[in-house]
């Protein structure tokens, strides 16, 4: 599955215009995806009581489905990185569920740069959504579930579940899962990695302004 990231002329300018704070979160989605940070921590939530979970509302760790939430789906490489399972098939072990007016907040106690995460039965129209905080509890981005869809066309991913990759141009030190709109919805991801890794101003700005330069060639080609 062919990842996409997710670049906009803002995020041209804030690398160009000194001075400019607010962050961009780059994305990429894959079906069966792992990590691509390499030596990044992680957290299967496998355990009791995860370190760096805090839950608030309807949110819970689950096991299974409980005729709202439904499990992640596995496939591809994602399983075996995390040692879980099955290979291919529903989450069987424990992973997080937020339903709706509920949160799931990941707490970092130093800053980070990078998450990923398992995100299950992705919905449409942002109805999942992932609110990233500096360490003044100032909001620096926010990623939807219609974020996602894009990356397959403004469809589901194939299976419901795809693995997120999240680059911030800004430290993090929460990110805070909701399912907002008070319909009998869940959030539900597993799977998570996190780290400090810094992204290359020069390397994403290059990056940008030649995406940008194709968009327009392709457009006008049309």
């Amino acid at each position: 599955m062919k990842k996409y990231l997710s670049i906009s002329i803002a995020s041209i300018l804030a690398f160009s215009a000194p001075g400019i704070a607010k962050a961009q979160l780059y994305v990429t989605a894959t079906v069966g995806g792992v990590p691509t940070v390499s030596g990044a921590t992680l957290e299967n939530f496998d355990e009791t009581t995860p370190s760096i979970l805090t839950l608030s509302g309807p949110a819970y760790l689950l096991t299974g489905s409980d005729g709202v939430a439904t499990p992640p789906y596995f496939s591809g490489s994602t399983a075996a990185f995390f040692g879980e399972s099955p290979t291919i098939g529903y989450d069987n072990s424990q992973y997080v569920a937020v339903e709706s007016t509920g949160s799931a907040t990941l707490s970092f106690s130093i800053p980070q740069y990078y998450l990923g995460l398992l995100w299950g039965s992705v919905d449409q129209d942002n109805l999942n959504f992932l609110t990233f905080y500096d360490s003044a509890n100032n909001v620096i981005g926010t990623v939807g579930g219609g974020d996602i869809w894009t990356q397959f066309g403004n469809e589901p991913p194939p299976t419901g579940t795809a693995y997120v990759n999240i680059t911030s141009t800004t430290a993090f030190s929460s990110v805070v899962a909701t399912d907002p709109w008070g319909i009998p919805e869940s959030f539900e991801f597993d799977d998570v990695a996190y780290a400090q890794v810094v992204p290359e101003p020069s390397s994403l700005s290059l990056l940008a302004f030649g995406m940008f330069g194709i968009a327009l060639l392709r457009r006008h080609r049309g």
